[in-house]
């Protein structure tokens, strides 16, 4: 009987133990001081513990310091414990943590158990973690469906069957001119006018509207509101039925129509506008080409043209057409870029450069423009400034220019200063170019103004000032393209400081992309070219700028003589001009294109145009032409050009030679001052080139004694300033030496140098002092540098000695095939003798462009003259 007993008992326990084990809830026994006895898997399994002796042991951890009421959780539960053993029942949430540390909120039954003379208290979790999730998914999706009906531009709203207000979003409201519902609720009726639009009682139309919606579950219909302040609101409504609460509800979106109205307006206007920017764009496209053809004839011709024979008011009157040639020149790109803005379709294409180069070159520049108006240009480069940026570097030379050259143009005495730095605003880092001047300043008033377009300040004060009044329009379109700012501050009658700040973008020295060389000049006397152009002043200047290139080119007129040609003769390149009449030049491309024979589609076919207004590059490459070059011609582009597409073994490179006065008065063959480059620099202006020259020896002739003063008297600042002037000086006047010896100085007193030793002291003294001796014979004899087609005076007798000195001034101009020589025909019929028709054949090939067997014959006139001698 005992043995039966036992074993009912253990089966009962064992039964006990599979329930509670089986039990969703996590359960526990604890004693009446909160002590785990014993628990089930799932108690473990929710606070992440693998045995039970953890859960014993480690229990208090598992309870946070505070509850979610802000109680202490040792005193709350120290006070439910009681509780429960009072009242032997208890159900509260309480919160505790996983073993992980993570909230591990439940529904905690407590039971009292009485056993063995003593209480107990058996504990039964309810994990809350996924109700409570769900509980905040459903809070939350109310939410986003409340924010959605706020957020939708339509006016919503629903109503019971009884006509009833339930619900309506904020555009509702807004619409209506409401601050609330009940608002809403209590004019309603004043909300529509009597009647509507087609004489109809606006009570019994909605009537039967709202009839038909409930009927066929939607409508959708016209209808005249009115705001609460009376002012006419047509909207589109649409009516849907909806269940609701075992019944039907009705859902109402009503669309704004005056939005429609504005938006026909505006589209109107729009269409307006884009006619006259279409309109605004051929006017351009039609000026371009009419204004930059003649520009090409009068700035190429110019550019060819020899000035030596010219008396000195000749030679004034012919450089003051070349100036306002290229000042008109400037208008017209000021225009172009104006509209290529406006089109929205100017590019900023950036690239790694080098800012402080284009510093000094800008600074060089202006410097000379100053001192021809006596200013004092100053200049300062601040040391935390990165060398080289990340950017548009021709962008950031467009505005800095800009702003640099609009200060010396309106100061009339004093001073420009020009500064580059790095500022923090806003907590973006910026290179700031502030220009501060002594100008004429600029009224309070005006400055809303100054960034007008075709806008020029003050015109009685600026009278005589050219210019479009683009340039600081242009200037401050191009700051906003590239994310930067403009600001202005200025006393009027004192002067102005205009800060410009681009974005810091540091860039990659080994990344800037070297500029291509024009130390060079391709020959192809054996290419075929073809000239496609009606203006025979154009195809004359084009026909010329080729034979430099020892080019004889073939000519047509238009586009129907270029399709004749090029059927003809295999050409390796044609120019193509691209308005003509009868067939322009686009056409002309297409039907060449479209021709059977495979090297009609491989043949290069180059724009050369007058036309370069916003898209007319991608119009032309899109017609099937390969590249674009714009008249004016320019000479490095044609070069560039020719080396790029003619057939290479057809294809010449030849350096382009130093100038043979300054060789001959070097010694060793070194040049002294390479006037091909200085005068390159000037912009070919001649006159222009000898004012920096006269600039150059008033500024720096005193240079090597103030650099051996300031290193004498340690003065590193002042030492590195000047080498650092006289080094850009000196290159930008051709004074490579100079500047070479300059650049050493500078390096070697910067911050952390060596110091300068006295070896390269004394050498740029030796240089400096030879370059201000052929400097000073320059400007006295006002002698022309050979490179600029120029060449000695017509000799008129047929003397041995002056016969050789002609034949040396030609022989680098043939060397170059430089259509100067075109100009020293007279003179050679002149000068040389018959010597059996070879100085007729000379001047025919001359005459020719054949300056290659030109070449030949003038040697071998000169082997006669000097055998003769």
């Amino acid at each position: 009987m005992f043995f039966k007993k036992f074993r009912e008992n253990r089966e009962a326990r064992s039964l006990c133990r599979i329930m509670l084990e089986a039990a969703p809830l996590a359960c526990s026994l604890r004693d009446i001081q909160n002590n785990i006895l014993d628990c089930n898997k799932e108690a473990l399994r929710i606070f992440g513990l693998s045995k039970k002796s953890e859960l014993v042991d480690r229990f208090s951890d598992l309870n946070p310091e505070f509850q979610s009421d802000g109680r202490l959780s040792r005193e709350k539960a120290a006070e439910l414990l009681r509780e429960v053993l009072e009242r032997g029942y208890l159900r509260f949430n309480w919160l505790y943590r996983t073993l992980s540390g993570d909230p591990l909120p439940v529904e905690l039954t407590l039971v009292r158990v009485p056993m063995k003379n003593t209480y107990y208290i058996a504990a039964y979790s309810r994990d809350l973690r996924e109700t409570l999730a769900n509980l905040k998914e459903i809070r939350d999706a109310d939410e986003r469906t409340r924010l959605m009906l706020d957020a939708t531009p339509l006016a919503c709203s629903l109503w019971d069957e009884q006509g009833a207000l339930l619900d309506c979003n904020s555009a509702a409201l807004k619409m209506f001119g409401l601050s609330n519902e009940e608002e809403y609720v209590k004019h309603i009726e004043k909300l529509s006018p009597p009647f509507q639009s087609d004489g109809m009682s606006s009570m019994k139309k909605m009537e039967h509207l709202d009839t038909v919606a409930f009927t066929e579950g939607f409508a959708q219909f016209e209808w005249m509101h009115r705001t609460l302040s009376g002012e006419p609101l047509p909207v589109e409504t649409t009516l849907v039925r909806v269940p609701w609460k075992g019944a039907y509800a009705m859902a109402t979106y009503s669309r704004d129509l005056r939005a429609d109205r504005i938006a026909r307006e505006m589209e109107v206007q729009a269409r307006a506008a884009q006619a006259a920017s279409e309109s605004k764009s051929r006017f351009l496209a039609s000026m371009s080409h009419e204004i930059r053809t003649p520009m090409n004839a009068i700035i190429g011709m110019s550019d060819l043209m020899r000035t030596d024979n010219l008396d000195i008011t000749q030679k004034e009157y012919f450089e003051d057409i070349k100036k306002m040639s290229r000042a008109l020149l400037q208008i017209i790109n000021d225009i172009l870029d104006f509209s290529k803005i406006e089109a929205g379709k100017m590019d900023i294409s950036p690239v790694h450069f080098n800012l402080h180069a284009l510093y000094d070159n800008i600074c060089s520049m202006s410097r000379f423009t100053a001192a021809s108006k006596e200013l004092d240009f100053r200049s300062h480069f601040d040391d935390a400034v990165p060398q080289v940026l990340y950017g548009d570097d021709i962008r950031f030379r467009q505005i800095i220019v800009n702003i640099v050259n609009n200060a010396i143009k309106y100061t009339r005495e004093g001073f420009v200063d020009f500064r580059v730095s790095k500022i923090t605003e806003d907590e973006q880092e910026y290179i700031a170019f502030i220009v501060k001047d002594s100008g004429i300043g600029i009224k309070k008033e005006d400055f809303s103004k100054i960034f007008g377009s075709f806008k020029q300040l003050d015109s009685e004060l600026n009278r005589g000032i050219l210019g479009t009044g683009l340039g600081l329009s242009i200037t401050k379109k191009l700051v906003d393209m590239m994310k930067g700012k403009i600001k202005l501050e200025s006393v009027y009658g004192q002067g102005s400081e205009f800060t410009v700040l681009l974005p810091c973008i540091p860039g990659d020295p080994a990344l800037i992309e070297k500029t291509e060389s024009t130390d060079f000049a391709v020959s192809a006397e054996n290419a075929l070219v073809l000239v496609v152009d009606d203006n025979q002043i154009n195809l004359k200047v084009a026909l010329a700028f080729l034979a430099q290139h020892n080019i004889k080119a073939d000519s047509a007129a238009n586009g129907l003589g270029a399709l004749r040609m090029v059927q003809q003769k295999n050409y390796d390149i044609v120019f193509m001009d691209h308005m003509m009449p009868g067939m322009d030049g686009v056409e002309a491309t297409k039907r060449i294109r479209a021709m059977e024979e495979d090297r009609f589609k491989a043949l290069p076919i180059i724009a050369l145009s007058a036309n370069a207004v916003t898209g007319a590059s991608e119009t032309f490459i899109n017609a099937g032409m390969n590249d674009f070059i714009s008249k004016p011609i320019d000479p490095n582009a044609l070069n560039r050009a020719l080396l790029k597409w003619l057939p290479s073994e057809k294809v010449t490179v030849i350096p382009k030679p130093a100038d043979h006065h300054s060789a001959a008065a070097a010694p060793q063959g070194t040049v002294i001052l390479n006037k091909f480059t200085g005068l390159e620099k000037a912009l070919g202006d001649e006159d222009f080139y000898k004012q920096l020259l006269t600039t150059f020896r008033s500024e720096h002739g005193s240079d090597a004694e103030k650099l051996q003063n300031a290193v004498g008297r340690g003065d590193r600042k002042l030492a590195h300033r000047i080498a650092h002037t006289l080094k850009s000086s000196a290159a930008l006047i051709g004074a490579d030496i100079v500047s070479q010896a300059a650049a050493l100085i500078e390096k070697a007193m910067g911050e952390g140098g060596p110091g300068c030793p006295p070896e390269e002291l004394q050498e740029l003294e030796v240089s400096l002092k030879d370059t201000l001796e052929e400097l000073d014979v320059l400007i006295s004899t006002n002698t022309v540098p050979a490179d600029s087609a120029a060449g000695t005076s017509s000799i008129g007798t047929s003397d041995t000695v002056r016969a050789l000195a002609l034949a040396e001034t030609l022989i680098p101009l043939m060397e170059r095939a430089n259509t100067g020589s075109l100009t020293y025909t007279k003179e050679i019929r002149e000068v040389f003798p018959p010597l059996e028709g070879k100085t007729e054949s000379l001047i025919s090939e001359i005459e020719n462009f054949e300056f290659k067997a030109a070449l030949g014959i003038l040697l071998e006139i000169r082997d006669w003259l000097k055998n003769s001698g």
